[in-house]
């Protein structure tokens, strides 16, 4: 089951980058203005090229997966990482927070099919992720803020910890 999760997260990831790329090329900059009017903080060909880029790469890892290769889990990890780093900047607003914890999501079950986590382990992270970014929605703007954003991952480390923890204790 984790296998089959894994593999719709990573189909709808394809799927967001893609329609990010139509919703940015309708998008356009009006005259006048240097970025496109839609959460973009950079040329909007730039963030076209970078969506292309991580469509392509996962992918990749999504037939590495479906063929039970223990590298895709890997390699899915990397560049979901890789993606929020690089992506950081290209984004304003709130927005960025959300594709954080997709990424959280995807690491998470990514890890649980290399690994092999425990269900509960699966759903405590998962829920302790969307726990947190609902959390950091309404004490801070956490795209905005270097407060909001290290509070996030401050909690996120928390609950990390804690579902390490409740492992070594079985």
């Amino acid at each position: 089951m984790k296998h089959k999760i894994l593999l719709v997260l990573i189909a709808f990831t394809v799927i967001g980058e893609s329609a990010s790329i139509i919703l940015w090329i309708t998008n356009r900059p009006v005259a006048g203005e240097s970025y496109a009017r839609f959460s973009l903080a950079v040329d909007y060909k730039i963030a076209v090229a970078n969506a292309a880029v991580f469509i392509a790469l996962n992918l990749v890892a999504l037939v590495l997966i479906f063929r039970r290769n223990k590298t895709g889990s890997l390699f899915l990890i990397t560049i979901s990482i890789l993606n929020r780093v690089i992506s950081y900047p290209i984004f304003v607003g709130g927005a960025h927070g959300i594709f954080i914890s997709w990424t959280s999501l995807l690491v998470i079950f990514s890890y649980a099919e290399y690994r092999g986590l425990r269900n509960f382990n699966i759903a405590f992270l998962s829920g302790g992720v969307i726990l947190d970014l609902a959390t950091t929605a309404l004490l801070f703007k956490p795209a905005d803020s270097s407060t909001g954003i290290v509070f996030y991952f401050l909690v996120l480390a928390c609950i990390v910890g804690i579902a390490a923890a409740i492992k070594k204790l079985r």
